[in-house]
């Protein structure tokens, strides 16, 4: 783990309080620490939960802390689908005039 040393630190704890919190050996730890062995998906991202921020982050794949959802457009329009198809048929087609005209203002 490239930043559990780094992350560890900024909170001032030990590597036997982190052993602790998550329930494993500090011997167990240690090997993350200087990785000689890698922590599972599951306790990689109690990880990055405990320190608040991304997995990526974590294993040295960002440099951003957060995680920075490639996916969330997606989830948007998913969720925009969903309440546009619960619309009446002459809700939907306001709501198309309404968007295309509030478009059209800002160009």
């Amino acid at each position: 783990m490239i930043r559990l040393l780094e992350l560890r630190s900024e909170k001032k704890l030990s590597q036997r309080d982190m052993a602790k919190k998550f329930n494993i050996s500090q011997g167990t730890y240690n090997n993350w620490e200087n990785s000689k062995t890698e922590p599972s998906v599951e306790q990689l991202i109690q990880l990055s939960d405990f320190f608040d921020v991304s997995v990526d982050y974590l294993i040295g794949r960002s440099d951003s802390y957060q995680y920075e959802s490639k996916l969330e457009p997606n989830v948007k329009n998913f969720q925009m689908l969903k309440i546009f198809n619960n619309l009446s048929e002459e809700d939907q087609d306001a709501l198309i005039r309404l968007l295309s005209n509030e478009k059209n203002k800002k160009f």
